[in-house]
């Protein structure tokens, strides 16, 4: 649920010292006189008012205090409350740092909106930029004339308004416009006060510009007061529309007034240009326009477009949305600790260790969000077992680059050459990636000022394999030679073996073991977690005002300690909603479990055993059995499906899913939209049901058999060639619509080709081989080009390998792998550009004793009838003509199709017999290249070659693989194809129609 914006925002407000109060009451008195009949001349001094007039003469009057004083009692509290102390004789420099901080604002607000900002916003973005700029350079005397910090107060309603654009873009042009005209007006008057001050003399009736300014403040405090109204009233996103509407009559008001002072004070001081620096504005906003473009030109770079992304692996992404932030008050000592080692010349890595359970991540996503808001985070990388490719490190290295590009945009010049030198780096063992992508980049890095780059990396432990987890902390530490910044790694885990011995073995670290932290301040911080989310489950549910009671509280922290965990599940359990939530807490304050030394069991055993409350033995076992079956599934999925898809992968009703689903929101994500996909939300639950002692106990190779087989039996029922009815074979990836993939392709077969072979590896031997080998005999071409379209034909390699790797393969099932992996190595690349072209290009050049060339070749629909000199079985060479030393500049063929004249750079020309391949003479004494021969390319079959593709009637039909690419030349003659290539090679291709 989303935090509401008076509690975001309450540090924006700022409190006067005692020390501050109006300085005279007979003063404020004498200003009363004055405002309540502005058409009257002074009234004349009395005696005992003499001292103060002499005093006055030496400081100008307060007029911001004393509009202040005119507002009524209400009015004067709501703008009085919560407001941060300032230290006298500190107005000017806050002031200034909020001037900053205005500007500042602005400019992110107009950046992350640039490409949608219409001219309207560009152009409020200026005024505000252009008054900030201009208020600062009178910044001395504003401070001087208000040193209550009333002007002050208003600026931070402007910072307000501008931090909630950024953050809604729903009300941004209402909200902008408000802080634009704030900004415009609060920028006025201070020069006309400033003017008025340095000419009181020759101004006549003073007092009626004084007036005039004092009746133009407190319009402007009365819009501050509707403002703080809201403000104070907490209201949260959901009704920020609401509110923005609202407030239009307030600014309506607040512009009336001020346009009907403005006109008296232009009358009596004269016109004043107090908005000067329009051309500093300008330049702002062209830079940033200039950083737009340039971004979007990085974002469109193919090197951009290849650092493959992890979904979810930032800690802000859309996965993340309602996960938990530390609350205010609590991990404050180890915030700023985190915070001191990230400024300092300490260690490079900061290691948070601690047990399951203890807030890691929510620490992590809230020191990430901090370094964010500083400008000091990079990247950051939170790892889930079981969510896909957060699940292990192979777009680990490329997720952050994407990251650390965007935010120095310098690094993509380096990392673009890498991946233009090899297209395949991102592919790449993790060493390789990691010296390509980021190391060798950030050597190079230079910046005109120290920069402080702030990597944060959540639960290394969740990384799939040991291996993986122990180089990403070699290659992290290696970051410790970098001197061209000032790197810093965040990094949590569990204590687990293999991150330990990584830690043990480079001691150049600082650590934090989580729960070693002293009992009092775990104590404290789950006592305020308790408290703050049982009071707002007794707010939103009206329960009694005495509901849950500090002895409750005081049990529930003492069978929390020192696990967050179970603290925030409890919550969770208690709150939802179709439960009345006094019952659910004395369920579990009243659990057999509650006092178990089990910290897992303790914090799930209570949740799960609702399950079987009020089942007889045989509801019991039948009730167990569906757990495993959907529970199980759930929780040993690779990555997250929907109910519908899950649905359909384990064939159970949809209904009884999402019925024996609904007593689990405690433990699991489940969004009403049975699209969205259900996750566990935290890994613990998990673990916990693996556990043999688990009464609930979940068996996990069993599971993974059963997932297996699953996957095996939809892909049967399903796979077919060209399984999204494309209009071609020559199709490209980039022309298929998203849509199109998504309607013939549903998640549960998505699921199912890409993960399978991760279930059977996990089965340890479960699944069998005549499970495996009869789907690849007759599916293993439709599971390529599912892949391909699903944008996972790079991973087939590795897929293949893992079935290669089980103990036992029988002979045939070994033979067929060995071919699979030779036919995906040849024909992944173009698979990728054009997924049917697998049926194609892949079964044309596939040796003539390919297994797969021989089971498929006569099943593919209307499959080309191509003939080229291939070679028995898999080499790294296709046969072609070889005879000449340079690069062949021109081919043609005899009138009758039975010779091929090639030209060459060597000085020859050779001919050579079509059928047979074997060079029939060679034409010496050229005294230099030979560069064509008579050319009789005639063929009435509409045959054409460009780029890397032969075309069959005006349509893509097969494309060349990189053996017979590049050529030099090429000649048609009927239905045959000769391709000249720079090696000296000559290929030919014939079509059979």
């Amino acid at each position: 649920m989303p935090r509401p914006f008076g509690k975001h925002f309450s540090h924006l407000f700022h409190r006067r010292k005692e020390s501050e109060k109006p300085i005279i009451k007979s003063r404020q008195n004498e200003t009363q006189e004055h405002f309540t009949n502005n058409d009257a001349h002074p009234v004349p001094p009395k005696p005992a008012d003499q001292a103060i007039q002499s005093t006055q003469t030496l400081q100008p009057r307060d007029l911001w205090q004393t509009a202040y004083n005119h507002l009524d009692k209400s009015q004067q509290n709501i703008l009085s409350t919560k407001e941060i102390s300032i230290t006298p004789g500190e107005g000017k420099k806050h002031l200034k740092n909020l001037i900053d901080q205005v500007i500042t604002t602005t400019e992110e607000g107009y950046e992350k909106y640039y490409q949608t900002a219409d001219k309207t916003c560009r152009k409020t973005s200026r005024k505000i930029l252009d008054a900030a700029l201009s208020f600062k350079d009178i910044i001395g005397a504003v401070a001087a004339l208000d040193p209550t910090q009333h002007a002050a107060s208003v600026w931070n309603i402007v910072l307000l308004s501008l931090t909630l654009a950024k953050k809604y873009s729903q009300c941004r042009n209402s909200l902008f416009e408000s802080s634009g005209y704030l900004a415009d007006v609060l920028t006025y008057g201070a020069f006309i006060e400033q003017n008025f001050h340095e000419k009181t003399k020759s101004i006549s009736d003073n007092h009626l510009v004084e007036d005039a300014l004092i009746r133009l403040y407190k319009a402007i405090l009365c819009y501050v007061v509707q403002i703080r109204k809201f403000q104070e009233a907490s209201v949260g996103e959901k009704v920020l529309n609401t509110v923005t509407d609202s407030l239009q009559q307030p600014l309506i008001a607040l512009k009336t007034s001020v346009e009907n002072e403005r006109a008296k004070l232009d009358k009596w001081i004269g016109l004043i240009e107090y908005l000067n620096r329009a051309k500093e504005a300008e330049n702002i906003l062209r830079k940033i326009d200039e950083l737009a473009d340039s971004l979007k030109r990085l974002l469109e770079h193919s090197g951009f477009k290849s650092l493959l992304l992890a979904e979810g692996a930032f800690f802000d992404s859309y996965t993340h949305q309602h996960e938990d932030y530390c609350l205010p008050d609590t991990r404050t000592d180890l915030l700023r600790h985190i915070s001191t080692w990230a400024q300092s010349q300490d260690q490079l890595i900061f290691w948070l260790n601690g047990m399951a359970g203890t807030g890691k991540s929510t620490i992590a996503r809230t020191v990430a969000q901090s370094f964010q808001n500083q400008g000091l985070l990079g990247a950051s990388f939170f790892f889930k077992r079981g969510e896909a490719d957060r699940g292990n490190a192979k777009r680990f290295v490329s997720t952050l680059a994407r990251q650390l590009i965007i935010k120095h945009r310098q690094l993509g010049f380096d990392v673009f050459n890498a991946i233009e030198n090899d297209s395949n780096v991102v592919f790449k063992s993790l060493d390789i990636q990691f010296e390509k992508l980021l190391y060798q980049p950030l050597q190079k890095l230079s910046t005109s000022q120290s920069t402080t780059i702030v990597i944060v990396i959540d639960a290394l432990d969740e990384c799939d394999e040991d291996k993986d987890q122990q180089l990403i902390l070699n290659c992290l530490f290696k970051m410790q030679e970098i001197k061209s910044v000032h790197l810093r790694v965040f990094l949590t885990s569990r204590p687990e073996l293999p991150v330990r011995i990584s830690f043990d073995k480079n001691k150049d670290h600082h650590d934090l073991i989580l729960q070693e932290l002293p009992k009092s301040v775990i104590e404290y911080d789950i006592r305020l977690f308790l408290e703050s989310k049982l009071l707002a489950i007794q707010k939103e549910r009206s329960l009694s005002p005495d509901w849950p009671g500090s002895e409750k509280i005081e049990k529930l922290v003492a069978m929390a300690i020192p696990l967050f965990i179970f603290a925030a599940t409890i919550c969770r359990f208690v709150g939802e909603r179709k439960w009345r939530p006094e019952q659910r807490l004395e369920k579990i304050l009243n659990s057999a479990s509650a006092s178990s030394e089990d910290e897992m069991a303790r914090t799930y055993t209570p949740i799960l055993s609702q399950l079987l409350a009020g089942a007889n033995e045989e509801e019991t076992h039948q009730l167990k059995k569906e757990f495993q079956h959907i529970i199980g599934t759930i929780i040993l999925l690779a990555s997250p499906l929907s109910l519908d898809a899950l649905s359909l992968l384990i064939e159970f009703p949809l209904d009884d899913i999402n019925n024996r689903l609904d007593g689990f929101h405690s433990v699991l994500s489940i969004p009403v939209d049975f699209e969205a996909p259900v996750r566990i939300l935290h890994l613990s639950f998990r673990d916990y049901l693996l556990d043999k002692k688990c009464p609930f106990y979940v068996p996990e190779q069993d599971t993974h058999s059963r997932i297996a087989s699953h996957c095996l039996r939809l892909m049967k029922t399903r796979l077919k060639e060209n399984i999204c009815e494309l209009q071609s074979y020559g199709m490209q990836q980039e022309d298929i619509k998203t849509e199109i993939i998504e309607d013939y392709l549903t998640a549960d077969i998505q699921y199912a080709c890409r993960y399978w072979v991760h279930h059977v590896e996990q089965s340890k031997d479960h699944i069998i081989n005549c499970d495996v080998l009869p789907f690849l005999q007759d599916h293993f071409l439709h599971w390529m080009e599912v892949l391909a379209l699903i944008g996972g034909i790079s991973e087939a390699v590795g897929l293949i390998d893992t079935l290669k790797s089980r103990a036992q393969l029988g002979s045939d099932l070994s033979d067929f792998l060995y071919d699979a992996e030779r036919f995906i190595r040849q024909n992944n690349y173009i698979a990728a550009i054009a997924p049917l072209q697998i049926y194609r290009a892949g079964l044309v050049f596939a040796p003539s004793k390919s297994i797969i060339k021989q089971i498929f070749v006569s099943k593919v629909k209307d499959q080309l009838a191509v003939g080229t000199a291939v070679e028995d079985s898999w080499s790294s060479n296709l046969q072609t003509f070889e005879g000449h030393s340079s690069t062949v500049y021109s081919v043609a063929f005899s009138p009758d199709g039975r010779t091929l004249a090639s030209a060459s750079g060597d000085q020859t020309i050779k001919l050579w017999d079509t059928a047979t391949g074997v060079e029939q003479r060679t034409l010496t004494g050229h005294v230099g290249t030979v560069e064509s021969v008579v050319n009789q390319s005639t063929t009435s079959y509409s045959i054409s070659v460009a780029d890397s593709w032969v075309s069959l009637r005006g349509g893509r039909a097969l494309w060349l693989p990189t053996d017979h690419r590049p050529f030099r030349c090429f000649a048609i003659k009927n239905t045959m194809l000769a391709l000249g290539l720079i090696t000296g090679r000559v290929s030919i291709i014939r079509f059979d129609f």
